[in-house]
């Protein structure tokens, strides 16, 4: 054949075998397969990282949202957390009605129970009394007394009535009927809108927002210093206050006002939708635009609060675990992934400096590389949060 395929020169060892080439990576890159936990993990860490990136857009709770009628729920994947609250207070209803004598179990029950008390283990108790206390109510042979048929009955119209309003947006009308976001008004006339909304005089409103201000000022100045006398501490207000200037000072008064005009919307805006749902004039969730007084519209989301599944618990707080996980991976895989990175980025200019120049430089930057290796890591971290303070960015160094 005119044209021949050209073979490529193979290194053969003595036995005339073919001798593949390696590398770090492709050696690295054979070992991870063979370990499969180490692949699974990898896959796992890939996917939480992927969630907690797409947090945002996720249809999760709010993770610093606090409700303390949702302490310490169970994981469930069926039961709403006004269902698991149920229960909880029927487990306490049950306990009362057989301790009075108004639940009766067989002697064989009872007798556990009470060593099932004698034991500490109320979670035994409280399963039996409640599997018990709701086979009699479905039977008809078991009726609450008079107390506590009004706890139960005041508890299932709070799981049915309880709301959950959020404001998505706000907006200030005129007597035109022009609509503003209310994010964009100044200190002055935002004062004017709340004075409206309580019919107060608008100096007042002024005033008051001022010295809440400068409270929130002196509050962060002794936080940082907690033996500041009060004379120290009237001192560095008048710096603060100084430092930050008519400007500061404006968008903190904004803040304010802002948080309480729209604090005062929802309140209204959650009792009228109560009344709507003990009516049952409203299907939930509501989205909505409404109209508080005459200047005032807000743009609502509200849900049934009990109506939510916590598929990880609740904490002591009422807090949703689930998309605590979720946010506090943000943190975690953030600060692994800049601490590698900078490693890598720091270790690639010591080392390159060190094979280059050589000689003294070399031996220096070697003996520093192994005098940090000997630090406790542990040690070094609790230091430099005691000296730069707690946050992401301490943490990140």
């Amino acid at each position: 054949m005119l044209f021949k395929k050209k073979q490529k020169n193979q290194a053969v060892n003595e036995f005339n075998q073919v001798v593949e080439g390696n590398s770090l990576s492709k050696d690295a890159w054979r070992r991870l397969k063979k370990n499969r936990m180490a692949v699974i993990g990898m896959i796992l860490v890939i996917v939480y990282g992927l969630v907690a990136l797409c947090a945002p857009i996720l249809p999760i709770y709010p993770y610093d949202e606090i409700i303390l009628d949702h302490q310490n729920l169970p994981p469930s994947l069926t039961k709403t957390a006004g269902e698991l609250m149920l229960k909880n207070k029927l487990q306490t209803v049950y306990f009362d009605e057989w301790k009075s004598g108004n639940l009766k179990v067989t002697p064989e029950q009872d007798e556990q129970i009470k060593a099932w008390i004698k034991n500490n283990e109320a979670g035994k108790v409280w399963d039996v009394l409640y599997t018990e206390g709701e086979q009699q109510r479905a039977a008809g042979t078991f009726t609450f007394s008079k107390k506590n048929q009004k706890t139960y009955d005041r508890l299932l119209k709070k799981i049915d009535t309880d709301l959950l309003v959020t404001v998505k947006k706000a907006y200030y009308v005129d007597d035109n009927g022009k609509q503003t976001n209310l994010k964009s008004l100044n200190s002055d006339q935002l004062a004017d809108l709340y004075s409206s909304m309580l019919g107060v005089d608008k100096a007042l409103i002024v005033d008051g927002t001022k010295t809440e201000v400068e409270n929130q000022v002196l509050t962060d100045i002794k936080s940082r210093d907690s033996e500041m006398t009060d004379e120290q501490a009237q001192s560095n207000l008048a710096l603060e206050l100084k430092s930050m200037g008519d400007k500061g000072f404006e968008s903190r008064m904004k803040d304010s006002l802002y948080g309480k005009i729209i604090n005062e919307g929802t309140n209204k805006i959650q009792r009228d939708l109560k009344k709507d749902a003990e009516e049952g004039s409203v299907t939930f969730p509501f989205n909505a635009t409404r109209q508080v007084g005459d200047h005032l519209t807000l743009k609502v989301k509200a849900t049934k609060m009990h109506e939510r599944r916590y598929l990880l618990g609740t904490d002591y707080v009422g807090r949703d675990l689930m998309s605590r996980v979720i946010y506090g991976g943000q943190v975690s895989i953030s600060i692994g992934l800049v601490g590698a990175i900078t490693s890598v980025l720091i270790g690639i200019l010591v080392g390159a400096l060190a094979g280059y120049l050589g000689g003294k430089v070399d031996y220096i930057l070697m003996r520093i590389v192994d005098i940090l290796y000997g630090l406790p890591y542990m040690l070094l971290v609790i230091i430099c949060m005691a000296i730069f303070g707690r946050n992401i960015l301490n943490l990140f160094i």
